[in-house]
C-alpha cells in the first residue's frame, strides 16, 4: 500500500444514496414510495429499501404501510446533521486498515502514531460535515 492509498478517504455509495434519499423525501410534504424514489433518483429498489429501513430505524424517516402510507421525513431538516447521517451509514470509516473493524496486519501495530492521526482526521471530516444540516443543503439545491 502506498501513501496515496493510505490517505484516500471515500464514502460508500450507500452514504451518497442516503443523503439523496433524505433530500428527495424532504422536498415533498406528501409521503413518498420506494418505487417513486427509485425512479426519481435512478437507484436500485433493493438499495432504496435497505437505506430507508436504516434511516427509519435511526429516527430520520417515518414509514407507514398501506393505503395512504409511505415514507416521510421524521425530523426537521435543520435538525438533521450531514455528518451524523454519514456516521450512521459508514460505521467503519477507517481510512487506514488499522481503523477498520476487521483485523489489520501491520508491523507497526499495536503502537503507531499514524493510527491516531488518521482517526483524528476521520473525526474532523465528520465534524466538518456536521456543520451542514439537511436544511442548509436543501436551501441551495434545486427541487426534483
Amino acid at each position: 500500500m502506498n501513501v496515496l492509498e493510505v490517505l484516500e478517504m471515500r464514502l460508500s455509495q450507500a452514504s451518497d444514496f442516503a443523503l439523496r434519499l433524505l433530500m428527495a423525501i424532504s422536498q415533498s410534504d406528501a409521503p413518498q414510495t420506494v418505487d417513486k424514489l427509485t425512479a426519481q433518483l435512478g437507484l436500485a429498489k433493493s438499495h432504496v429499501m435497505k437505506i430507508v429501513a436504516q434511516l427509519a430505524k435511526a429516527g430520520y424517516l417515518e414509514t407507514t404501510r398501506g393505503r395512504g402510507g409511505g415514507i416521510r421525513i421524521a425530523k426537521e431538516a435543520d435538525d438533521i446533521r450531514i455528518g451524523d447521517v454519514v456516521r450512521l451509514i459508514e460505521p467503519d470509516l477507517g481510512v487506514v486498515a488499522c481503523l477498520k473493524d476487521e483485523p489489520a496486519s501491520c508491523p507497526f501495530l499495536p503502537r503507531c502514531a499514524l493510527k491516531g492521526a488518521m482517526a483524528r482526521a476521520a473525526e474532523a471530516f465528520l465534524d466538518s460535515l456536521n456543520e451542514q444540516t439537511l436544511g442548509s443543503i436543501l436551501a441551495g439545491t434545486q427541487k426534483i
